[in-house]
């Protein structure tokens, strides 16, 4: 696998992409956050949105979004990879940003199933894979598919 290290906004690629996504779609994200100490949060119902560069997973409730701002971003076949460099957790008014260690996101735009590299598993059409650990050792996992991309 080569990803170029060349940053891409995530905006960016959703706006080459826009044609493909028609309409809104009802919330169908969920986000598993596993904690270091064994605990695991779930969250079913997120909105996914990209919105000015940034990915936004809001929870059903409203109470909480993970936002990330930065992203190196490459095409793997139709699916867009990227490399979040920068995100934070948006709750009661406050940002607090998240310790990245590690993370991948992956985009699917088109309106096809698309394969993901060296695996036997596919992307569903619209729809976003996410996984990010924290330097303290928690983990976030997103599956779901792409509610809005709002262009600007």
């Amino acid at each position: 696998m080569t990803l170029s290290t060349r940053p891409m906004r995530i905006a960016t690629a959703a706006v080459l992409c826009y044609a493909a996504l028609a309409g809104t779609a009802s919330a169908t994200g969920t986000i598993d956050i596993h904690h270091k100490n064994g605990t695991v949060n779930s969250y079913s119902d997120v909105e996914i949105k990209i919105f000015s560069g940034s990915l936004f997973l809001t929870s059903d409730d409203g109470d909480g979004t993970i936002v990330v701002t930065r992203s190196a971003c490459s095409y793997q076949g139709k699916i867009i990879v990227c490399l979040p460099t920068s995100a934070a957790l948006v709750q009661e008014g406050k940002s607090n940003a998240l310790n990245l260690n590690r993370g991948t996101i992956y985009l699917n735009y088109t309106d096809a199933a698309q394969p993901l590299s060296s695996s036997s598993a596919k992307l569903a059409a619209h729809s976003i894979l996410l996984a990010l650990t924290t330097k303290n050792g928690t983990s976030i996992n997103l599956r779901g598919r792409i509610d809005e991309v709002i262009r600007q």
